[in-house]
């Protein structure tokens, strides 16, 4: 039995809920996100392992692309990027989804919906919603259902809630980071995670043409707001060139780094049509306010959005939308 003082009471209903639709289901679908990372990945597979040692049938689902230094973790190769309609599953949980047209536009899987996840602009489209803002990342809530279950939480498990930890709060950078991200990540370690391991699966296995991206991108930042604002941006033919599935991880953070930026946006010119957009910011800045002008969401320190149509006017469109949130705005103290 695993014990975790800092266990949610708020979110207990619906985590015992959720422990009972688990135990209770045969045929599992598990869908995360178009262009998944690390929470995400963690996420598919801690469920495809604990729902492996239940003795169900599961099936992950990401339309991806799927970095190929994900491809390294256990169970990776579990990951389907292609939908099957006819799959006849009587539970279907979303993973690190605000929305499920993040996971499947049109098709509906069939049974019960079951949402996980920690976005505050979270639309609670499933039959069941766990959605937990405070929460580091869905990894964290995946500990708290199993520990509600009294399950067992194995190597492959606890490897697969670390990544999800790690890769969300940026190696435990980031300001989700709190006392029950540690609290959790030692469990993860106590049950058979490698941190060191972990952390070179993740942030030292970039394909020197990821590398080339990110220089093309760093030769290019545009400042705005005498250096409070960031940004850059990917164009289609880099990425024809060089592969989508070899986008560069965390640059949007990197660009947030710099000195006197408080919000950074890295741009991605998409091949229908279009652009989706990466947010990062400092302090009480909240770039989902940002995003959500642009039909996106998420955290007040990074948020995203996704939007068809013409790039460049898009592209231009945010920026005047994040200039004009920085002007009403005090510089946040660092």
């Amino acid at each position: 039995m695993i014990k975790h003082a800092l266990y949610p009471r708020a979110f207990s209903k619906v985590i015992r809920k959720i422990g009972d639709i688990l135990k209770s289901g045969r045929i599992f679908f598990v869908g995360g996100h178009v262009r998944p990372d690390g929470d995400c990945i963690g996420s598919l597979l801690a469920f495809y392992f604990l729902l492996k040692n239940m003795g169900k049938q599961a099936r992950l689902y990401t339309a991806g692309p799927i970095p190929e230094y994900f491809r390294l973790f256990p169970g990776a190769d579990k990951i389907e990027t292609s939908f099957d309609k006819n799959y006849p599953s009587d539970v279907c949980i979303f993973v690190d989804c605000g929305s499920r047209d993040r996971v499947i536009e049109g098709e509906r899987p069939p049974g019960i919906f079951v949402n996980i996840d920690h976005h505050k602009s979270n639309d609670e489209f499933a039959d069941v919603n766990y959605v937990d803002p405070e929460a580091t990342a869905v990894g964290e809530q995946i500990y708290h259902i199993i520990t509600a279950m009294r399950e067992t939480v194995t190597p492959d498990i606890a490897s697969s809630i670390y990544l999800s930890l790690l890769s969300d709060t940026g190696g435990f950078r980031f300001s989700n980071t709190d006392n029950v991200t540690f609290s959790v990540a030692a469990e993860m370690v106590k049950h058979g995670a490698d941190p060191a391991r972990i952390a070179e699966m993740v942030f030292e296995n970039r394909t020197p043409e990821s590398i080339t991206i990110k220089g093309k991108a760093l030769s290019d930042l545009h400042y705005e707001c005498e250096g409070r604002l960031v940004w850059s941006e990917i164009l289609q033919d880099t990425y024809k060139q060089f592969g989508e599935e070899n986008e560069p991880e965390s640059l949007v953070g990197e660009l947030r780094g710099v000195s006197g930026v408080e919000i950074s946006i890295l741009f991605h010119e998409i091949q229908e049509g279009g652009m989706r957009a990466g947010l990062r910011s400092r302090g009480a800045l909240d770039v989902s306010e940002i995003a959500f002008q642009m039909g996106g969401g998420g955290h007040a320190n990074a948020s995203g959005c996704y939007v068809k149509g013409n790039y460049a006017a898009l592209r231009d469109r945010l920026v005047s939308f994040a200039v004009e949130y920085l002007e009403k705005n005090k510089r946040e103290a660092r």
